[in-house]
């Protein structure tokens, strides 16, 4: 059953662990799939209509770790189990990994705790979801995802804990499916980022609808691109997709048709920076990237916030 977190300006609906999303892609550890500010929806999801299947595709505020970058795969048998961090125990099969494919999975124990204000605890305003992964090929980790209901909007605290003999060292994001307002995406709508875009370096530049201009710190959208996807790879620059990377992540989406705005503030550096979207969903993504050794823990916080414009 889902868990209701919900204020006078925000309304939260979170998933648990299997309740629909069962696919091998996205993280399963409590997932956020309605946020409304103000009562106007503010997530979408990742395939247009008639194209969607909740068990499979990704919605809302869907996470993943290591997209291009999966743990212990290489060193996996053929149809062995691979980690795939708050999803379960993957098989591989016999070609390179793809994050796209649809890889069985063997699930993990996961439960969650409510916590609110008033001593019956009848109005949460935090709720903390858990995952033990168990031991495979040296690999163990205990993930915890705390979400934290804020005056104007929310946080996600992650903590990662290695109990294994091997290493964790991968990258993970959040796919932020964003719709504000169930609007499409159009113009008198912008992402602002917390740093200057340099369109020369950008890795990829998918803009078939010619829907996207760069203006400095600013992705402007101009139109609403018709049945193709854009993508922009490598936000951040070459010189920042790296461990020594000195931007803080941060990206608010303004509506000037809602008179509203979205932004997300991370408290670590990024690896580095995608925009992913089509006429239903803008997506921004930013990377965090971690190594953990045996017996040691890391954590990273994400915090939404809205506003009236």
């Amino acid at each position: 059953m889902a868990i209701i977190l919900e204020n006078s300006k925000i309304s939260l609906t979170i998933e648990t662990a299997g309740e629909n999303y069962t696919g091998s892609r996205f993280d399963w550890n409590g997932t956020i799939v309605s946020a409304k500010f103000n009562g106007i929806e503010t997530l979408g999801e990742e395939k247009k209509l008639f194209h969607r299947n909740k068990k499979i595709f990704g919605r809302g505020m869907h996470n993943e770790f290591g997209i291009k970058r999966p743990i212990g795969y290489d060193e996996a048998a053929q149809d062995g189990l691979f980690p795939k961090i708050g999803t379960g125990w993957l098989k591989k099969n016999d070609v390179p990994y793809f994050f796209y494919t649809q890889y069985p999975v063997k699930p993990l124990d996961f439960d969650y705790a409510l916590a609110g204000d008033d001593e019956d605890g009848e109005n949460p305003t935090k709720a903390i979801f858990f995952c033990n992964s168990g031991t495979c090929n040296g690999y163990a980790y205990e993930y915890t995802k705390e979400i934290t209901l804020l005056e104007n909007g929310f946080s996600t605290k992650y903590t990662l804990k290695n109990t294994g003999e091997k290493t964790l060292e991968t990258d993970e994001y959040v796919h932020n499916f964003l719709r504000l307002g169930k609007s499409k995406t159009k113009k008198g709508q912008k992402l602002i980022f917390g740093w200057e875009i340099e369109e020369a370096k950008l890795i990829e530049n998918i803009n078939p609808s010619n829907t996207l201009k760069i203006n400095k710190n600013e992705v402007v959208f101009l139109n609403t691109p018709k049945n193709k996807e854009f993508f922009l790879g490598g936000l951040s620059g070459e010189s920042v997709i790296n461990e020594d990377s000195k931007i803080q992540g941060k990206w608010t989406l303004v509506d000037e048709n809602l008179g509203i705005s979205m932004s997300e503030t991370c408290d670590f550096n990024i690896e580095k920076a995608d925009l992913w979207g089509h006429s239903e969903a803008i997506s921004p993504e930013l990377f965090y990237s971690f190594s953990i050794k045996p017996g040691e823990t890391t954590s990273w916080t994400r915090t939404i916030e809205y506003a009236e414009l």
